[in-house]
């Protein structure tokens, strides 16, 4: 699984079984992301209320791959590479639950949208929401493939996705200051886009997770070793 072998075959095993149960967990939280979006965008109530639902396979999931990591920090003492791997998915293991958390706020507040006609999301909100589910795509895909390649690419876009975050705030407080009577349906979503951003973040979190593990370059806060001089 992680291209080295061992002695202990149940090692490998306990090692591989860890590495499925993320993947899984890693496909339903996307798939969650996804469809809340879809339930914002086509106005699909049945769909908002199935991410609503399946929040709680998603954190049966975050409890067994936390037991299972630890088990292995606990019995196997894991070192190198191997090390690397538990205590990354301690950490994306969060994230990805968080993901969950924040697709289904936002089909809550799709559900509010549906209960009569007015504001609905426009072409700044849908561009942040795919924007935000392209780095929730890009992350769970380079954590399947070690890819930190495609990791450095989430990296990278994620000034673009806080820029079409302050775009649509800043436009759907425009229209609620402009126009009352969509004050409540304005507020509702720039609630939905501070959760895609929070999402994109949380899909950030995940890549520089990748980079650590396939690279063993922490990349988190690189400018905390600066003084203020340096470029």
């Amino acid at each position: 699984m992680l291209g080295s072998r061992h002695l202990d075959s149940k090692y490998d095993s306990e090692l591989n079984d860890l590495s499925v149960h993320m993947a899984r967990m890693a496909v339903r939280a996307e798939g969650m992301v996804r469809d809340a979006v879809r339930a914002l965008l086509d106005r699909d109530g049945e769909l908002a209320r199935t991410v609503i639902r399946s929040d709680r396979e998603l954190d049966r999931l975050e409890l067994e791959a936390d037991e299972m990591s630890l088990r292995l920090l606990a019995r196997r003492a894991p070192f190198g590479e191997d090390l690397r791997f538990v205590t990354v998915n301690l950490k994306v293991v969060t994230d990805l639950e968080r993901m969950g958390d924040l697709a289904v706020n936002i089909a809550e507040r799709s559900l509010e949208l549906m209960q009569g006609p007015g504001l609905s999301a426009g072409q700044e909100v849908e561009q942040l929401a795919s924007a935000a589910m392209t780095a929730v795509s890009d992350a769970v895909r380079a954590y399947q493939a070690r890819d930190s390649s495609v990791a450095r690419v989430v990296l990278a876009n994620d000034r673009q996705i806080d820029a079409l975050n302050r775009g649509a705030f800043e436009l759907l407080i425009r229209i609620a200051s402009e126009r009352p009577e969509e004050f409540s349906r304005a507020l509702a979503l720039t609630s939905v886009c501070r959760h895609l951003e929070r999402i994109a973040d949380h899909a950030t979190n995940v890549a520089e997770m990748v980079v650590f593990l396939v690279e063993a370059e922490d990349v988190r806060h690189r400018g905390l070793n600066k003084s203020p001089s340096d470029p």
